[in-house]
């Protein structure tokens, strides 16, 4: 089932891009397409799957949430390949072939821009609160406040966030709220789901981010922590998740995925 529905949402994100990009130039439209097609964490969008089927209903309902959060974090993503910020975020992959950072910006703010226009237009009665949260969780609350801090601490400067979250909640656990919390509301649940959907999202973000971190340090200790933090996230998560047959997607993107 994971497969299909990776599949499933690459040929859908790949659908929406040419559908919209028709018109436009081929350099650029290579480049929305190049920004969606390295698989990067593809599980964290994939979670508006799993939180749908969790919620009662099946994982395509979930469908609209989850190429929102890949068009979203692909756009993020491909804005950090300019030449501005290199050295400040490692292990991101390359996105463009050759680095541009005139198509990078406007690659990313592209797909930012259709990522909430595609919300707007598919997702029903919710649509308004969807693109409301999708906002949140790349705006000043969530992914660029906390990209915009962590190129501080680089420069040296002390960084706190205002309201006590951590960076790793604001630029790995919001947009995977986003996915989580939008494919419960998708799926018409409750407000107490609602909450615990978000709330698994942010843990298994942070989790995610965690575990890519570690794979880049070299210090054995500090990999041992990193590994070790991530796996409490994700437990903590799994508490949320709990072990009935509608949980059986986010346990699969939790444990037979690449998160730990």
């Amino acid at each position: 089932m994971l497969d299909k529905l990776k599949q499933e949402l690459e040929d859908t994100t790949r659908v929406i891009i040419s559908e919209s990009a028709q018109n436009m130039p081929a350099a650029f439209q290579n480049a929305l397409h190049a920004c969606v097609e390295h698989n990067y964490n593809l599980e964290l969008s994939l979670l508006a799957c799993a939180s749908s089927r969790w919620c009662g209903s099946t994982e395509d309902t979930g469908m609209p949430a989850a190429v929102t959060a890949l068009m979203l974090r692909a756009g993020i993503t491909v804005h950090l390949e300019i030449s501005d910020f290199a050295g400040i975020f490692k292990g991101l992959p390359q996105l463009l072939e050759e680095r541009d950072d005139t198509l990078a910006i406007l690659a990313g703010d592209g797909l930012i821009a259709l990522a909430v226009e595609y919300i707007a237009g598919n997702g029903g009665r919710h649509s308004s609160r969807l693109v409301a949260e999708a906002v949140k969780a790349v705006g000043a609350g969530g992914m660029l406040t906390g990209l915009s801090l962590e190129v501080d601490r680089n420069d040296g400067v002390e960084t706190v966030v205002p309201d006590g979250r951590s960076l790793l909640e604001l630029y790995s656990g919001q947009l995977a709220r986003f996915a989580s919390h939008g494919g419960a509301l998708l799926a018409g649940a409750s407000d107490m789901m609602l909450d615990d959907a978000a709330q698994i999202g942010v843990l298994t973000g942070r989790a995610k981010f965690l575990s890519k971190r570690a794979e880049l340090v070299k210090d054995r200790n500090e990999k041992r922590n990193l590994v070790f933090q991530a796996r409490i996230l994700m437990e903590q998560a799994e508490t949320i998740v709990g072990h009935k047959s509608n949980a059986t997607l986010f346990n699969s993107l939790m444990y037979l995925s690449d998160f730990i």
